[in-house]
């Protein structure tokens, strides 16, 4: 193929749960009495059970890798996907871990491109991250699908896997920490340098980021997309193919490049954002702000008080 394919999205899937559909992005969105939100965990979080630091690295086409065990079986390698909704493991994943699974209906997925793909509910004891014993306080709820990219055991979920902690994903120095958001809070009255705290809006039960653009639209923070700007080509007919190929879980879309824009998430003002216009999506596919966008920045999302910093490393863009 000469068209550049731009890597795996998740962005955008649909789980189907018993007889109701439920739309979610850029991975998973676990709705009614299985869902639970970031801070509402039965598992207590000391302080002194704050896991370290680790280090990621990206991957053209694969995104944000890190190394994950699941139930002390591994190494594996995960994607860090801030849109998945729930974490992802691979059948090889749940095989080799011992994973158990749920009796009864599975749910099926579908990603951008809306092709279905089979999964089922299971249930993990522990997952790590970095090294064996830096294990994080994941609620017990996972996905198993056959939908991944057979180079990658599975998707890890930092707003469900680190449970009532805060996270932070440093994309320029490649590292993943946590913070305990009761003594470290997030707060609206202290804003970052050149940076912007803002409301961490969800959608339903889903804990996906989103946050509020200057234009009234609602953006989804995904680190799981490889992509810009990303908005939905309203002029593109049904199934038309144009652009590069974006593939997700099932299928592709199409993705192409528009003259860049001008973007305001708070107080902060970003030129020149790297802008993809999407065809053959979901007509209610969400808007995204993708790693192509997010790559300058520190993000710290507290889960407790619902807020989300967006703090520049270096400044590629310009910014009022």
């Amino acid at each position: 193929m000469k068209k550049k394919a731009f890597g795996l999205s998740a962005a955008f899937l649909i789980l189907l749960t018993g007889m109701g559909a439920v739309s979610f992005g850029a991975a998973l969105f676990v709705s009614g009495q299985n869902s639970r939100l970031p801070g509402n965990s039965t598992q207590s979080a000391r302080a002194d059970s704050i896991p370290h630091s680790v280090s990621f690295r990206e991957v053209h086409g694969r995104g944000l890798l890190v190394t994950v065990w699941i139930n002390s079986a591994g190494p594996f390698t995960f994607a860090i996907d801030t849109g998945a909704g729930a974490t992802i493991l691979s059948p090889r994943v749940a095989t080799e871990a011992g994973v158990s699974v749920r009796e009864g209906r599975g749910p099926s997925i579908a990603g951008l491109s809306g092709a279905m793909v089979s999964a089922h509910d299971a249930v993990i004891r522990t997952l790590a991250v970095g090294d064996p014993q830096n294990y994080l306080p994941a609620k017990v709820d996972v996905i198993i699908t056959s939908g991944l990219p057979r180079d990658l055991d599975g998707l890890l979920d930092p707003n469900d896997a680190f449970g009532p902690f805060g996270y932070v994903i440093d994309l320029p120095r490649g590292e993943l920490s946590a913070f305990d958001p009761r003594r470290l809070p997030l707060s609206v009255n202290i804003q970052p340098r050149d940076g912007a705290v803002v409301a961490w809006l969800r959608e339903g039960n889903s804990h996906r980021p989103f946050v509020m653009l200057d234009t009234g639209e609602r953006a989804l923070i995904d680190t799981g997309s490889s992509l810009g700007f990303v908005v939905r080509d309203l002029g593109a007919s049904a199934g038309r193919t144009r652009g590069s190929a974006v593939h997700d879980v099932g299928g592709s879309v199409s993705a192409r490049r528009t003259a860049p824009r001008t973007i305001a998430i708070g107080s902060l003002v970003l030129r020149n954002v790297p802008t993809d216009v999407v065809s053959g999506a979901a007509v209610d596919a969400p808007v995204m702000l993708g790693l192509n966008a997010l790559r300058p920045f520190r993000l710290r999302f507290d889960p407790l008080h619902r807020l989300i910093e967006i703090a520049p490393v270096e400044n590629p863009y310009g910014r009022d």
